[in-house]
C-alpha cells in the first residue's frame, strides 16, 4: 500500500493544524491613549445624549400648533385703526344702531 501524500515532521505539539506565524508572534497589547481624546470622546457622548433627548421631547410633545390662517375681515365692520367711512359701508343695516351714532358722532 502506498502513501501518496507529503510527510510532515510532526512536533510534540503539533497534534492538528498550525496557526500562521503572524498569529504566533507575541506582540505588546498595551496601546497609548492621549487625555484629549478620551476628552473629545466625552464631548461626542454628551453631544449624542443631547441630540437624543431632544428628539425624545419633541416627540413627546406632539405636533406643533395648526397654521395660522388668515381671517377675512368684512367689508361692512370698519377697522378700528383705519379711517371711517359710514357712507361708503354697503350693508350699514348689519350695524348695531348705537355704533353707527359713534361713528357719525366722531366724523
Amino acid at each position: 500500500m502506498s502513501n501518496h501524500h507529503t510527510y510532515v515532521r510532526l512536533g510534540d505539539r503539533a497534534k492538528g493544524p498550525q496557526l500562521p506565524s503572524f498569529c504566533r508572534t507575541r506582540r505588546p497589547i498595551t496601546t497609548t491613549v492621549r487625555v484629549s481624546s478620551l476628552q473629545q470622546l466625552l464631548w461626542l457622548l454628551l453631544l449624542v445624549v443631547f441630540l437624543q433627548l431632544n428628539t425624545i421631547l419633541l416627540v413627546l410633545a406632539g405636533p406643533g400648533p395648526a397654521p395660522l390662517v388668515q381671517l377675512a375681515v368684512p367689508e361692512n365692520i370698519p377697522m378700528v385703526t383705519g379711517p371711517l367711512a359710514v357712507p361708503a359701508m354697503k350693508n350699514t343695516s348689519a350695524l348695531d344702531p348705537a355704533l353707527l351714532e359713534v361713528l357719525r358722532e366722531e366724523r
